[in-house]
């Protein structure tokens, strides 16, 4: 694919914007789509990107358009409503679907896109917003090889890595599958740690310790500076969206006919903490919600 391929982009969030940002550092003309938030669509503006007015009029102005909003539903909602994205799709036209989904719903997005002449494929992303500005996320892919090497150019314009998993649908299911080990990793930590508070260890010492032997991981350098520090920063990713993602991955096991006791506990843990109030925090929040349940600080002194 040309680096004058023509790029669209709706969803200027925490990842999104920085995954933008590097599309039109490359090279690439940008065209973007204003949401709630002006600030990010006027940085990229002064740019030298163009601003659409519509879903509908940024799909007509690009040959890929790249969609990176909250989950399946708000995907539906770009492509579907007056003025959406489907209303200008054209023959050719690649929509890349970049949010976390549901499996299921690529099958029927793809469908909708190619009716009329576009081409879908789903391709969320690893890692946190950090490597979103720094061009350095994993994309994980679905669709057909020859689409994908076609994109490959856009995509490493924001990516360290890309991994074709199969066809459509197989980079929802593997960055569902993803999350599911890294948001448990996330509650494992959560419980540990009050446990050591409650049993009155000190947690910069036993966190000493669990850099050094298999309890070390990077969910565990991401969420346990909280516990020293205070620092939620380093996955800023609310633990309203980890019920989302947990529930989406509970739903992808029983489909498959797997075994979800895990998935169960590790999704009613975050269902927990967000009915205790604390859905809109960051996930290193959980350590919070283990203490408050379990009548202690999980703060080292």
């Amino acid at each position: 694919m040309s680096a004058r391929k023509r790029v669209g982009f709706i969803g200027l969030g925490l990842m999104g914007s920085g995954m933008a940002r590097n599309i039109l550092a490359r090279g690439f003309p940008l065209t973007v789509l204003a949401h709630r938030n002006r600030q990010p669509v006027d940085e990229l503006v002064s740019r030298g990107a163009q601003e659409a007015s519509t879903a509908a009029d940024l799909a007509r102005q690009s040959d890929v358009v790249i969609i990176c909003v909250t989950g399946s539903l708000q995907v539906e909602d770009v492509l579907t409503r007056q003025g959406g994205l489907l209303e200008g799709v054209h023959p050719g036209l690649v929509v890349v679907d970049a949010s976390t989904a549901d499996p299921g719903f690529a099958e029927r997005a793809e469908a909708m896109v190619r009716e009329r002449g576009g081409v879908y494929v789903d391709a969320p992303v690893n890692r946190t917003p950090k490597e979103a500005a720094e061009g350095r996320l994993n994309v994980l892919i679905g669709g057909d090889a020859a689409v994908v090497e076609q994109l490959r150019p856009v995509l490493e314009a924001y990516s360290e890595t890309i991994h074709h998993l199969g066809p459509v649908g197989s980079g929802h299911k593997a960055k569902l599958i993803h999350n599911f080990i890294a948001q448990g990793n996330a509650v494992v930590l959560a419980e540990a740690f009050a446990t050591a508070s409650k049993v009155g260890l000190d947690l910069r010492a036993f966190a000493d310790l669990c850099r050094l032997s298999g309890a070390h991981s990077k969910t565990f350098d991401r969420l346990v500076p909280f516990v020293l520090e205070g620092d939620d920063s380093n996955q800023k990713f609310t633990l309203r969206n980890v019920v989302k993602d947990m529930r989406a991955y509970a739903h992808l096991a029983e489909m498959a006919s797997v075994t979800a006791f895990a998935a169960q506990s590790i999704y009613q843990t975050y269902v927990l903490a967000t009915a205790l109030g604390h859905g809109d925090k960051y996930v290193a929040h959980l350590f919070d919600v283990l203490g408050e349940v379990n009548g202690t600080r999980v703060r080292a002194d």
